[in-house]
């Protein structure tokens, strides 16, 4: 079976990232975005019109009824240990994004650390893509049959590789690409197509 997966790489600011309405609406069932600002920020403002109201302040014009859910994903998180690569912790991004729902938010107790499953060395970063990829399958499947069976995430432009399986993969800043994939038997992405 084939699922569609939008990748779409930060923007840098507070707007909608891509302006371009020759794209047509993705039919989105989640969207799992790093827990850094402008990807938090990208996720929010650039799909506003998939997500769910209940991710937006009550009374705002941004989410739609039964939307779709927005998730926190560290895994998708910056590849380097650079402080533009850092996210903030869990109170400031609390206090900033006060309006979600952070009773249902679960960002570990490593994060924003380098750390351990975050470090930046090559053997982590091939270990975050593949739990990404294995939980991205999940997520499809508890998608099948549904109204919504698309799935965004929002990353960074040196993690994209790790995401997608694919060495070569560029998407320009505030830009997205979506690929047709399927999974193999170890939960690998297997590109069919891109759009």
């Amino acid at each position: 079976m084939s699922f569609r997966l939008h990748l779409v790489r930060h923007a840098e600011g507070t707007h909608n990232p891509n302006h371009d309405t020759t794209i047509p609406d993705p039919h989105v069932g989640l969207v799992l975005a790093s827990p850094l600002r402008r990807t938090l920020q990208t996720a929010r403002l650039g799909f506003q019109k998939s997500i769910d109201e209940n991710y937006y302040a009550q009374g705002s014009v941004a989410g739609i009824s039964d939307g779709a859910r927005l998730v926190l994903e560290p895994d998708v998180q910056a590849h380097s240990a650079r402080p533009c690569d850092t996210g903030s912790e869990v109170s400031i991004l609390r206090s900033e994004f006060y309006d979600l729902p952070w009773e249902i938010m679960e960002l570990d107790s490593v994060f924003p650390r380098k750390e351990g499953v975050y470090a930046d060395d090559p053997e982590c970063l091939k270990l975050r893509g593949a739990r990404v990829q294995s939980r991205l399958e999940e997520r499809f499947r508890e998608l099948v049959g549904t109204s919504r069976p698309d799935i965004v995430v929002v990353t960074h432009g040196g993690f994209l590789r790790f995401v997608s399986g694919d060495d070569k993969i560029e998407v320009g800043q505030a830009k997205w690409k979506t690929l047709v994939v399927t999974f193999d038997q170890h939960s690998r992405i297997i590109i069919e197509s891109s759009e």
